[in-house]
């Protein structure tokens, strides 16, 4: 009984298999099999639009076409007794149009041309295989520039010519055949295959390469792709929209001069190496830049440019650059890089940058000046987020230290950075601070929420040497959309030295004591006022940014030393801009910039037989001379990172010693040029002026640092 059940069970089992397998098949036949249905249609001046609704009943599916190619209100005729669907279509419109099968759809588009192959020759010189000829319109006979002619199998390629001839020049052992495609935008593609002898070897010379969608081409539409990628390569992009090959390795002097030649955009390679730049169709592996590295469609692993890495699809793994990274797809890994990191798609990971991270949805973590996103599931840490489902947050408060705060707090209640200011407004107990901070909010309701936060601040009660951390619990009470109340308790740590001349008493300390940073830790309070809005949603028509105009400016600056001796600093500078598209641009600056100092004398006595020393600090002036990178957000603000040089005009210090009988010598002291970096914030309008602020570092000029206001002008030159 129970092997009778069993073997009554595998029947239906089967049964059940086959009559689902019989409905598969027979839905796919269907739907291969539309355009072989047979139909009958007779119409005498009858509208198109009625014919085909009547031919798509009788059929069981429906046309898609577009309205102004095919006019519905155009009047046809036509008698056909059970014909099959493409001969009727065919009799209608007479080889003008194709048609396409999908989804129960049959899909009319015009006919492309079709291209031809005439008097090709094909000549053998010791492997080295010439092949040439010539390109016409099938139509007309006319001769077509700039069409691509390929061979597959050995990755070579070439353009034709204005009068339509090409050459194309290989090695090969003795292929069995070769084949010659010819392909152009709006043309159909043809091929020619010529017969070789044949010859036995263990060596399988199979065709690496596949057919996919491509992207776009968008690389080659973006500033940076303009500027680096040549127009005939491009050209063959549009030729050749939907090939790609396998290679191990490809080397590049620059997009152009590869291994793989004018064919490198369609090869994806494992290792890539660009001794100035390259350009590829993606990387499977390692891919070094020497400057620039550009791929048309993924990266994965590892990339890594001197100055920028531009990627049109999605990058898996690590990207490195000097400058700059931008990914049009999704980031699924890591970039880092000296000033901006981009991706127009998610961020799964983490953007590292000195100076600005732009994802359009985050899901990982920015750390940079300033971090933007269109959305963010994230963490962004830095001196400003521009988070578009996040809030702005402008704070006035008081605590028992700095009588008047004022802080800016960016990001989303999961978290945010704040960016903080504070002065004690006092005649006895002057300070000033500045720092950052972060926070998360615990939401009890839209309106009622705690902050969590941590601040560290540099203090200044004599000079900018006093470390200043807290930890706050803030109750915040919502007032109105965007006003806030805010009052919790804080837990100060304060490092000093007790600087002179001491604003602060609580900070001084005695003489002998300098050098130990003494540390008070207290328990006080803080409140205040908030007012809080949200980033306005970024315009669409912001998004896409090809601009690639040229600029010349001029900018005059002010403002003061970061520490003593050095207390106003004043400049001018000349620079000259490019626009590279993606809300970015390129800068050079040449500038001249004058740092007045105290006159500090520093005397050195006890020396034998009355002689002494002195130190005298100069006004110090030098030649700046600076390359950088601009981030815009929308179309006015901008930020930017530069590195470059200073050239010391004198010496920053005089050194006279005397001796004992009253003779003396001067000399100039320290160095007289320097590395520098520079970071700014600005605002641009729409009549050429712009201002902003900056911090300057001479980097080996202990004390010459300046914050700055910055006054331009700028003229566009094309």
């Amino acid at each position: 009984m129970n092997f009778t059940l069993l073997r009554s069970s595998k029947k239906v089992r089967l049964l059940f298999t086959f009559i689902l397998l019989s409905l598969v098949i027979s839905n796919r036949v269907q739907a291969q099999y539309l355009l072989s249905k047979p139909v009958s249609i007779n119409a005498n001046h009858e509208k198109l639009a009625v014919v085909l609704n009547e031919i798509s009943k009788q059929g069981g599916f429906y046309f898609s076409y577009n309205g102004e190619i095919l006019r519905k209100d155009s009047l046809v005729t036509i008698n056909a007794n059970n014909k099959l669907v493409i001969e009727v279509l065919r009799l209608l419109f007479n080889q003008k149009y194709e048609y396409a099968e999908q989804n129960g759809y049959i899909i009319i588009t015009p006919a492309l041309p079709r291209l031809s192959l005439i008097n090709t020759d094909m000549t053998n010189d010791d492997n080295t295989y010439s092949v040439s000829g010539f390109v016409v319109d099938e139509r007309n006979g006319e001769r077509l520039m700039n069409a691509s002619v390929y061979e597959k199998q050995q990755l070579v390629s070439a353009l034709t010519d204005e009068h339509g001839y090409f050459r194309l020049k290989f090695r090969a052992g003795n292929p069995q055949t070769i084949s010659i495609t010819a392909s152009k935008r709006s043309y159909k593609d043809t091929s020619i295959t010529f017969l070789q002898t044949i010859s036995v070897s263990q060596r399988n010379r199979l065709a690496d390469y596949y057919s996919a969608a491509d992207k776009g081409n968008r690389v080659e539409r973006t500033g940076l792709g303009r500027l680096f990628i040549s127009t005939r390569q491009m050209i063959q992009s549009l030729n050749i929209p939907d090939f790609f090959a396998h290679r191990p390795f490809q080397v590049s002097l620059t997009p152009g001069l590869s291994s793989h030649g004018m064919f490198s955009p369609q090869v994806v390679n494992k290792f890539s190496v660009n001794l100035v730049g390259g350009y590829t169709a993606g990387v499977n592996g390692l891919e070094v830049g020497g400057l620039f590295n550009i791929n048309k469609r993924d990266s994965r692993y590892l990339q890594m440019a001197g100055i920028f890495n531009l990627v049109g699809g999605t990058l898996n793994g690590l990207q490195l650059a000097g400058v700059n990274n931008q990914v049009l797809d999704t980031v699924k890994g890591v970039q880092v890089a000296g000033f901006i990191n981009r991706s127009e798609g998610p961020v799964y990971g983490l953007q590292l940058t000195t100076l600005r991270n732009d994802a359009h949805k985050l899901k990982g973590v920015q750390i940079g000046l300033v971090n933007s996103a269109d959305t963010s599931e994230g963490i962004s840490i830095g001196l400003l987020n521009i988070i578009r489902n996040g809030f702005y947050k402008v704070s006035l408060s008081a605590n028992t230290l700095t009588n008047t705060n004022i802080s800016l707090k960016t990001g989303t209640h999961a978290f945010y950075s704040t960016l903080l200011t504070g002065v004690n407004i006092s005649g006895n107990n002057k300070m000033y601070s500045f720092g950052l901070g972060v926070g998360h909010d615990f939401m009890f309701s839209p309106s009622v929420y705690l902050s969590a936060e941590a601040d560290y601040q540099f203090a200044n009660t004599g000079a900018w040497d006093d470390r200043w951390a807290q930890g706050k619990l803030l109750l915040n009470m919502q007032l109105s959309k965007h006003v806030s109340l805010f009052a919790g308790p804080t837990y100060n740590k304060y490092s000093y030295t007790g600087s002179q001349p001491g604003y602060q008493t609580r900070f001084r300390v005695p003489l002998e004591y300098y050098g130990r940073n003494p540390v008070k830790r207290w328990i006080s309070w803080e409140a205040g006022i908030a007012f809080n809005s949200t980033f306005s949603k970024q315009e669409e028509k912001t998004k896409t940014d090809n601009s690639r105009f040229w600029y010349l400016g001029t900018a005059f600056t002010g403002g003061i030393g970061w520490d003593r001796p050095y207390k106003n600093v004043y400049g001018t500078e000349l620079f000259l801009q490019r626009d590279l598209g993606s809300h970015s641009a390129g800068t050079f600056t040449v500038g001249y910039t004058y740092h007045s100092a105290d006159h500090i004398e520093t005397f050195y006595s006890g020396i034998p037989n009355g002689a002494s020393d002195q130190i005298f600090i100069n006004d110090f002036k030098a030649i700046p001379v600076k390359a950088g990178i601009r981030s815009y957000s929308g179309k006015h603000w901008f930020f930017g990172g530069e590195l470059g040089m200073a050239f010391g005009i004198g010496y920053p210090a005089l050194h006279r010693a005397t001796s004992g009988d009253g003779n003396f010598t001067e000399e100039g002291t320290g160095i007289k040029k320097s590395a520098l970096y520079a970071i700014s914030m600005g605002y641009r309008f729409n009549n050429g002026l712009e201002t902003g602020i900056k911090f300057e570092d001479y980097v080996r000029f202990a004390g010459i640092k300046q914050f700055g206001l910055r006054l331009g002008y700028r003229l566009k030159l094309n």
